[in-house]
């Protein structure tokens, strides 16, 4: 075998590797979601009202929900999380990653009527709407982005965020009319991991939440898999040659 066959047999491993890590975004059933993931209070000031529950294979909250629910596992830099929302009524709600806890993490409220100020000890009320990106360190909040346009009621959305190496963007897709609403790139690095989520704020009967997608990322197992593909091909090209026969001379 040639010497540079094993080289040839290693470049395409680490080459086919990213596709690979691609099929490691995995669908979540809603059953597993209630069962695995962490049933909190709101992100936002601490509020609790009725529970997460499934209705028609959906997640949805009780009575004029407020609350979050947190994944069980902790993502890497590299994650992206989505899931599908269906709007029913017009207070507050979005998605939470970075999650430490309660009092560290980032966030997205997206409120019609009766949303949250995203600023210090962040407090919620009538005619604060609007979409926000916010950061909650210690308890004490900012806006990394915010925008007036709100959202439409019985309208579903796609709710998206992936991380970058500078930070995160987050993508927000009206199913009901095929339209992309925002795209945003924050560079923030405050929280590289931590656990994803969603959360209502006074909202009636709850959203309806279905379809949730997550890859936990693959910036801490990359660099193993790298060197495991790497020396298993080249281990077994030194075998070969060295097992191969030297020809006769004479």
């Amino acid at each position: 075998m040639s010497a540079l066959k094993p080289m040839k047999m290693m470049l395409a491993c680490i080459v086919l590797l990213p596709f690979c890590q691609a099929a490691l975004a995995t669908p979540i059933s809603t059953s597993d979601v209630i069962t695995d993931w962490t049933s909190d209070v709101s992100p936002i000031d601490g509020q609790d009202v009725g529970n997460w529950t499934i209705s028609s294979g959906n997640i949805v909250g009780t009575s004029n929900h407020v609350g979050s629910l947190t994944s069980d596992v902790s993502v890497n830099s590299d994650f992206s999380f989505s899931v599908n929302s269906l709007a029913r009524d017009n207070d507050t709600f979005g998605l939470v990653w970075g999650f430490q806890d309660l009092a560290n993490h980032y966030r997205l409220s997206w409120a019609q009527d009766y949303g949250e100020t995203g600023v210090g000890s962040s407090q919620g009320g009538h005619g604060v709407d609007g979409f926000k990106i916010i950061k909650e360190v210690g308890g004490i909040s900012s806006v990394l982005f915010s925008s007036n346009t709100e959202y439409g009621q019985n309208q579903t959305y796609d709710l998206r965020v992936a991380g970058t190496v500078a930070g995160f963007t987050v993508e927000v897709e009206n199913l009901s009319t095929s339209t992309l609403i925002f795209n945003e790139s924050i560079t923030d690095t405050t929280f590289v991991s931590g656990s994803v989520g969603i959360h209502d704020y006074f909202q009636q009967n709850g959203n309806v939440w279905s379809n949730f997608d997550l890859d936990t990322g693959t910036s801490v197992p990359e660099p193993s898999m790298v060197a495991i593909f790497a020396s298993g091909m080249l281990l077994i090209g030194m075998r070969r040659r060295m097992s191969k026969p030297v020809p006769s001379v004479g």
